[in-house]
């Protein structure tokens, strides 16, 4: 796995300046290229402008070139060593993000979220949620409180939750490359539902067999198998045993479909644990040729 080009939205709040930290810890250990984005979508309102509005239109470039002045001020007080790209875009963020990584080819998305819009988003954000229906990358998302301003980041334990399907597997190759790269403990966790006692030693060798191609020997790891509770509790509940410093987990897009499927373990995941997480989507058209009952499938 490379990520040689970092997207990272932001609008220069403090939430937004941990998703800018989080990538000065990739581009100080992998070298990546970093690219910040400013995107917002600007109305102006017939019925209460001051001034006809073909003034507006005409300083729309003039502010615009202020805002990349601000952006660029913003990269070089936040990413001091590193040699950052800087993008304003007047679009929907959501929207500008997802054009935005297609067009430069972006390995991954790295954002800071914070929820204004109702108790699902509580911990996540309108435009956070969006973007993991559309993204077509990996996305790390990084939530409030979680990196302080003098802490130093780094990343020692990695908890990746997989079942027996494609998609964990890609999932769990974005995690072991991670490891790898940061010398870091990968955890593997298996949420066995409706496994009982007598069975989960067969459980755990096949577990076993199916997590080592992907790991091929590169990071230590260990396995853990959940089987009481909620899921995503459960997944929680490791993360925090650990200290994790990361989570990776998967996400799969619907059938003839642009559109990611979102299941309710990885949204809790998502929005309730206490690291960064990283959602892995994979296109639906890679796996048309691949029997995998639904049921089996890691929704992110």
């Amino acid at each position: 796995m490379s990520y040689e080009r970092i997207l990272v939205p932001t609008d220069m709040s403090d939430f937004a300046n941990q998703a800018i930290r989080y990538a000065s810890l990739l581009h100080d250990r992998l070298g990546s290229r970093i690219t910040l984005l400013y995107a917002d979508e600007t109305y102006f309102p017939v019925d209460v402008l001051e001034v006809p509005l073909g003034y507006y239109l005409e300083q729309a470039p003039e502010t615009k070139a202020k805002l990349q002045e601000k952006l660029r001020e913003h990269a070089n007080e936040h990413l001091p060593h590193a040699q950052v790209e800087t993008i304003v875009v007047q679009d929907a963020p959501a929207r500008a993000i997802v054009h935005t990584a297609r067009e430069m080819k972006a390995d991954l998305v790295i954002m800071g979220t914070h929820g204004r819009r109702g108790w699902r988003r509580a911990l996540l954000g309108s435009v956070t949620e969006t973007l993991l229906h559309e993204i077509d990358r990996p996305v790390i998302t990084v939530t409030p409180g979680i990196l302080t301003v003098d802490a130093t980041a780094d990343i020692k334990h990695i908890v990746c939750p997989v079942n027996f399907t494609y998609i964990a597997r890609e999932s769990l190759q974005h995690a072991s490359a991670l490891a790898e790269a940061f010398g870091a403990e990968l955890i593997v966790v298996y949420v066995a539902e409706g496994i009982e006692p007598p069975q989960l030693p067969e459980v755990e060798a096949a577990f076993g067999l199916w997590v080592a191609p992907a790991v091929r020997g590169r990071v230590s790891y260990r396995l853990a198998v959940v089987r009481d509770g909620n899921p995503a509790e459960g997944v929680i509940g490791v993360a925090q045993d650990v200290d994790a410093d990361l989570i990776v987990i998967g996400a799969q897009h619907k059938f003839f479909s642009d559109a990611t499927v979102i299941g309710t373990t990885t949204q809790r995941i998502t929005r309730f644990a206490r690291c960064p997480v990283m959602t892995v989507v994979r296109r639906a058209k890679a796996e048309i040729d691949v029997d995998v009952p639904e049921e089996e499938l890691i929704h992110a």
